[in-house]
């Protein structure tokens, strides 16, 4: 117990919540996380059938839980929800809410009934309370299984931007979204584990970029977000969309990885506590590299005894191909700098401007350092 309240005593990252807008905006106005909700929405029927055809209903005491941020695991999650649903009897469970009211330290997590056999898909976790509240929270009704998506943060703040930039765009809420309506401050403390990320000052600057771009160019004074993505030169446009992606999604990911990290120390300076959380962090990067293997990973640490190991190999195989296919012809949800052009449809421009954009966030005295100290956390599991 004494190790357990030190746990709570000791958070890597404390979120203050501050308002760098006039008005208390949602972070993703009304954005990514609506089109996520309404993408991974659908009931899992509960089918499992096996060699002879007999459907068998196959209880077990864990619950599974999927997060995912805006452009990482969108394919893979689809094709795992897709064999939930036509190999197990695990059934879809309901909408839950993974959000905490503010940014802080507090005790108290987000409200979470994840019941045993039951699937959950979550976009953008908000899980700013301490490690051991959120174990007891998250497991409060039954043992959990979380497969836990990330990615690179240069990666994502490229794909993202090359993704809202398409004409047209495939979300209708970047044509109204204000990026720079809410944004949050921090502190990551050097103290903790090595990792020092943020400042308060830092979090001033990315306002400052933001209401630097947005709106303040010749015929964009009263223009959306979208007509900025596609007018405003690419590296302009590239910042403000990375503006608006820190903000929205990357804090969450590396406080949601550093959350797990302290979740899995407590598990192992306590051994003689019963495992309520497994939890499995999977690299999109990683992915996109061997898709095979990372993916069969994947597929074996949810379907588990569901299923054969050849049936796993089978899955593994549609997901290499089906990324494949879709890197190969230009899919807008795969917007991997991993395309090359020599069979491809993604042209030669395409990918030389995804390896500009790398490199002039790499250069940058700025965003280097900041995406930079995150890509510490996300390398640090994967």
């Amino acid at each position: 117990m004494d190790s357990r309240k030190a746990l709570q005593a000791v958070t890597l990252l404390s979120f203050i919540y501050i308002m760098l807008a006039p008005n208390r905006s949602s972070l993703y106005a009304s954005g990514p996380s609506r089109w996520q909700d309404e993408e991974l929405s659908s009931t899992i029927p509960a089918t499992n059938v096996n060699s002879t055809g007999i459907v068998e209903e196959t209880e077990d005491e864990y619950a599974y839980l999927i997060l995912q941020y805006h452009k990482t695991g969108w394919l893979i999650t689809k094709k795992i929800k897709s064999a939930v649903s036509s190999l197990t009897s695990i059934r879809r469970g309901g909408r839950v809410y993974l959000r905490t009211s503010r940014y802080n330290d507090s005790s108290d997590c987000p409200s979470a009934r994840l019941r045993p056999h039951q699937l959950y898909i979550y976009s953008n976790p908000s899980l700013f309370c301490d490690a051991t509240s959120l174990v007891d929270t998250l497991s409060a009704h039954a043992r959990v299984k979380i497969l836990h998506f990330v990615r690179n943060p240069f990666s994502l703040a490229v794909s993202n931007y090359l993704y809202h930039r398409q004409d047209p765009t495939p979300e209708e809420w970047v044509h109204d979204a204000n990026p720079c309506a809410g944004l949050i401050s921090s502190t990551f403390r050097n103290e903790t584990s090595g990792y020092s990320i943020m400042s308060d000052s830092d979090f001033r600057t990315i306002g400052n970029i933001c209401r630097g771009l947005f709106r303040t160019r010749p015929g964009l004074e009263d223009k959306g977000y979208y007509e900025h993505l596609l007018s405003l030169p690419p590296e302009e446009g590239l910042e403000l969309a990375t503006c608006h992606i820190v903000i929205a999604s990357m804090v969450k990911m590396v406080n949601t990885i550093i959350k797990f990290e302290q979740i899995n120390r407590y598990y192992s300076e306590n051994p003689a506590l019963e495992e309520r959380l497994e939890i499995l962090t999977i690299s999109m990067d990683r992915l996109q590299k061997n898709t095979w293997k990372v993916g069969r990973r994947a597929f074996d640490f949810v379907l588990g005894p569901y299923v054969s190991d050849n049936v796993k190999d089978y899955l593994a195989t549609r997901l290499r191909n089906d990324y494949r296919r879709r890197t190969r012809h230009g899919n807008s949800h795969i917007t991997s700098s991993e395309a090359r052009y020599g069979n491809s449809l993604v042209t030669s421009s395409e990918v030389e401007e995804k390896e500009r954009l790398l490199s002039y966030l790499r250069g940058h005295q700025f965003w280097s350092r900041v995406l930079g100290n995150m890509e510490l956390v996300t390398d640090s599991v994967t």
